[in-house]
């Protein structure tokens, strides 16, 4: 059974994964917007990236944007 201080290190660690993590899945949620890449914007793109990402179709567009924490 780990310990107390095992736990807190673990979670720890844990955290710093996830926002590294979370920081990689905004710039590929970022980077899939074909505006975002110079390309003609595609309709119905919004949607598609919302559904795979299982965000809002709101907070995807503040990511593509730059506006999301």
């Amino acid at each position: 059974m780990p310990t107390d201080d095992e736990r807190l290190e673990r979670i720890h660690t844990l955290r710093k994964e996830l926002d590294a993590k979370r920081t990689e899945l905004f710039a590929e949620i970022h980077d899939a917007f074909h505006e975002n890449r110079g390309q003609p914007q595609v309709r119905g793109w919004l949607a598609k990236v919302a559904k795979a990402s299982n965000y809002t179709r709101e907070y995807v567009a503040q990511i593509r944007d730059g506006k999301a924490n």
